[in-house]
């Protein structure tokens, strides 16, 4: 048996090497200031450089072959395009940020217009109801709930065809637009099923898949994830989380990094829990994502954090708990289940008032 499968790998990786390479022109114009600056070529399945090009008399152009189809972009300073490449000639627009010359680009400019008019509606339509002084709190709420809920099934009908029909880097592309706009891992799952081999194993998406998984495994009311941080602690000695989660308190964990405004706005609803709760009952812990060693230690200096730290944590944490941004904020129980995620402000206060209320 393992024989046969060895030929039938060896077999698969021949065909693979033999798929023939279509040549492909990539051109576009930009002011000719521009000119003698580099352009660069590249390719989001592996978040690599293909090629790069400089600009001559307000023109550049890249010449290659390409066996399938991918999903490049074209990029200058802040200028850039995003494009299908599958061989052929294409013309690339810089403020349009697309491409032209193919059946599938064609396609995916028409998603991408359709999905944009779909979110800028959404951000006009919230803004109105922001500036709507004749709302009370509740139905401000109650009427933006309304405006997401019609917003993503929106969002849902302009990208789902293209996911069922196009198992190709197309449906790749608009599952990897879409999947930023659903709002829960199980959302998440009923879109992916939808999706077909070559649609998982683009690059991006395998990165969305992984992140879902992470949030699965650490969602509200799972046990806790353990890590450990080499030089986590502020004398570079190793800091693990189940050093302060899973030992009999509430604590609450504050993902931070010394660069995030959010982040430090949010210090002083922190501090007000701390300073009123920690005890025997609870206590806060600061991880420091994301941020150099230096300047988490200078700003939890500057913000007065008196709480314990964990620092220099990078990116381990948030792989592990499917965080894209920061702050954020989990409450774990005295055992280590997690009790709330994604906890701010009011909502913080209110939560921590309510569990050590129990």
């Amino acid at each position: 048996m393992k024989r046969i499968l060895l030929v039938v790998a060896a077999c698969a990786a021949l065909f693979a090497s033999c798929t023939p390479k279509k040549a492909y022109t990539i051109v576009g114009e930009v002011d000719p200031s521009h000119d003698g600056e580099t352009v660069n070529l590249y390719d989001y399945n592996t978040s690599s450089k293909v090629d790069s090009a400089v600009v001559a008399e307000g023109r550049f152009e890249f010449k290659g072959a390409i066996a399938g189809d991918a999903l490049y972009r074209v990029g200058m300073g802040r200028d850039y395009a995003n494009l299908i490449v599958e061989g052929g000639d294409l013309t690339v627009d810089m403020k349009a940020h697309n491409a032209t010359g193919s059946a599938l680009n064609e396609q995916k400019n028409a998603f991408e217009a359709q999905y944009d008019s779909i979110q800028m509606f959404f951000y006009a339509q919230y803004k109105a109801l922001l500036d709507d002084e004749s709302l009370s709190e509740e139905e401000l709420e109650a009427k933006a709930d309304e405006l997401v809920a019609s917003t993503n099934k929106a969002l849902g009908e302009a990208a789902r065809p293209l996911v069922e029909a196009n198992d190709n880097i197309l449906g790749a592309y608009a599952f990897w637009r879409w999947s930023s706009d659903l709002e829960t891992p199980e959302e998440f799952d009923e879109a992916l099923a939808l999706a077909g081999a070559r649609v998982r194993d683009f690059g991006p998406v395998k990165k969305v898949i992984e992140k879902n998984d992470a949030l699965k495994k650490t969602a509200e009311g799972m046990p806790f994830v353990d890590f450990t941080i080499e030089n986590g602690n502020p004398d570079g000695t190793a800091a693990k989380l189940s050093d302060y989660v899973g030992k009999g308190k509430y604590v609450l964990v504050d993902f931070w990094a010394s660069w995030c405004g959010p982040c430090r706005r949010e210090i002083p609803n922190i501090r007000e829990v701390w300073e009123k709760y920690r005890g025997e009952k609870f206590e806060v812990l600061g991880i420091a994502v994301w941020d150099k060693r230096e300047d988490t230690c200078k700003a939890a200096e500057q913000l007065g954090i008196e709480w314990p730290e964990i620092i220099d944590a990078q990116a381990v944490p948030t792989e592990l708990y499917g965080i894209d941004g920061i702050p954020h904020i989990i409450l774990f129980g005295p055992d280590g289940t997690i009790v709330a995620r994604g906890l701010r402000g009011e909502a913080l206060k209110a939560k921590v008032a309510e569990v050590l209320a129990e």
